[in-house]
């Protein structure tokens, strides 16, 4: 049976999803020996964790309806504070079963994401595969090729430079030095067909892939710089991953400060572009996303009309951080932006190591009210939902899409 939620019909699993993703989940014992047995991936540790947890934790979970096999994956977020997070336990035949508020929530089966089969693989000079590819979700194949973020000031939700080491190849070293991506950048992309050329076999993209090139900024003076590498390395893989992408390479850059560089992503063969905004607000934007303040926000929204210029409308997106502004507020702005012909998405805020975020995590109630007022303002120009629901792991926009939330009609 649907759940009855607040205003809407919402099918099981995007109801469990919805709630993890507003309330977090905990793991029994039990729950966790089954992610052990059965090799869930854990954290990737790139460029976010869970607060208050370890790399052991698993990452994501899968939850199929049990009466017509609609499958999403959802991210094992932190527990809210401010609520009762779900529960995850394990039945006497192992099989996960989830509770909200103390009551098993029936007609859905739930499975962890395993880890794929390129994780414990080599390339030919014997470094790890992932070391220059990861999956989030189910079946997005990334590619970050530096770690940390060298933004002016960093995002108040982000953690991302919580996980750089000296001995790495960082946003930091490139920008005061470019030269640490010359003398890397041959051998770099050598490397990169190889591990992907072994990673698209993993049986997690045997129906598609999601490729997504994305890495923390360069230093607000390196931004044409920062697309002329993304622009290099797309020319690389994209020939690699065209017999499997679902939406060719995508692109998740600041963009550049020269807008005529946005032509160079095009005819490097960049599929879809992505300018994140975060935040949708002037005021929202200032407070929480600092670094990208101090390049302006018209800096963002001018490039995101410009790109439509060159990508067509339906390849230019934006996603959002669901919670950090007012829910009306955002889909006011969300509204003349669609209109514009950029399309827009949101991750549920939620809380990671290194935030330095003062808001709470949204109610269930507005993230559900959200997504489908976000799908209806999507719907009227024609727009879809980024990537599949097996990969955007904490957001519904996939879920609104295809209509697993129906609004109660009075």
């Amino acid at each position: 049976m649907s759940v009855v939620f607040d205003k809407y019909v919402i099918e099981e699993e995007t109801y469990l999803k919805a709630m993890i993703l507003s309330r977090g989940i905990e793991f029994s014992e039990k729950a966790i020996q089954v992610s052990i047995f059965e090799k869930a991936k854990g954290q990737n540790l790139v460029y976010n964790m869970p607060l208050n947890t370890t790399n052991s934790r698993p990452q994501e979970l899968i939850v199929i309806n049990s009466k017509d096999s609609y499958l999403v994956v959802v991210s094992c977020v932190a527990s809210n504070p401010t609520t009762t997070p779900v529960y995850l336990d394990a039945d006497e035949n192992h099989k996960l079963i989830a509770f909200i508020d103390n009551k098993k929530l029936d007609n859905i089966e739930i499975y962890f994401v395993k880890e794929p089969k390129y994780y414990s693989e080599t390339i030919t000079n014997g470094e790890n595969v992932k070391k220059y590819v990861s999956a989030c979700g189910l079946d997005e194949l990334n590619i970050i090729p530096w770690k940390g973020c060298a933004i002016s000031k960093g995002c108040r939700f982000c953690g991302i430079n919580n996980f750089v080491n000296k001995e790495d190849l960082s946003a930091h070293k490139i920008s005061k030095d470019k030269n640490q991506w010359y003398k890397v950048c041959n051998q770099y992309l050598d490397n990169l067909e190889e591990a992907v050329s072994i990673a698209k076999k993993s049986d997690c993209y045997k129906e598609h892939a999601h490729v997504i090139l994305i890495a923390g900024n360069l230093d607000n003076n390196s931004l044409d710089f920062e697309t002329a590498v993304f622009a290099q390395i797309t020319e690389r893989i994209k020939p690699l991953v065209s017999d499997i992408s679902e939406e060719g390479v995508v692109v998740v850059i600041t963009p550049p400060q020269n807008m005529e560089l946005i032509y160079d992503l095009k005819e490097a063969g960049v599929g879809k572009v992505v300018f994140n905004l975060e935040a949708i607000t002037e005021t929202g934007f200032e407070k929480y996303c600092p670094g990208k303040a101090d390049l302006g926000y018209r800096f963002f929204t001018d490039r995101l009309k410009c790109a439509i210029d060159v990508f067509g409308k339906r390849n230019v997106w934006t996603n959002l951080v669901f919670g950090l502004e007012s829910k009306d507020n955002v889909l006011e702005k969300c509204a003349l932006l669609i209109k514009d012909g950029v399309v827009i998405s949101a991750n549920v805020l939620h809380f990671d190591k290194g935030n330095s975020l003062d808001c709470d995590v949204p109610t269930t109630e507005d993230v559900v009210d959200f997504f489908y007022k976000l799908e209806v303002l999507n719907c009227q120009e024609g727009f879809f939902p980024f990537y599949c629901a097996k990969a955007l792991r904490t957001s519904l926009s996939n879920e609104a899409h295809d209509m697993r939330i129906k609004e109660i009609k009075n």
